[in-house]
């Protein structure tokens, strides 16, 4: 969530250089958001492919657990 707000923030820093500027007080100029944005690239791509991966795989289930399994007796 936090790589999808600063890809975000800083392609807006990009594009929209002369409102970003002022709302992050200077700290995200132009060519700041520029190498910004493209040192995010990498990750963003790298971790919502995970999370693609993660979400969309069938998920296994454990067979419930038959009385005759009791280990204590």
């Amino acid at each position: 969530m936090v790589v999808t707000v600063l890809v975000v923030m800083s392609g807006l820093g990009i594009t929209e250089f002369r409102i970003i500027e002022p709302v992050t007080f200077g700290l995200l100029d132009r060519a700041t958001a520029f190498r910004m944005h493209f040192a995010l690239w990498l990750p963003f791509v790298a971790l919502l492919i995970a999370h693609t991966v993660l979400t969309v795989r069938p998920k296994r289930r454990r067979p419930p657990a038959s009385p005759d399994d009791d280990p204590d007796d």
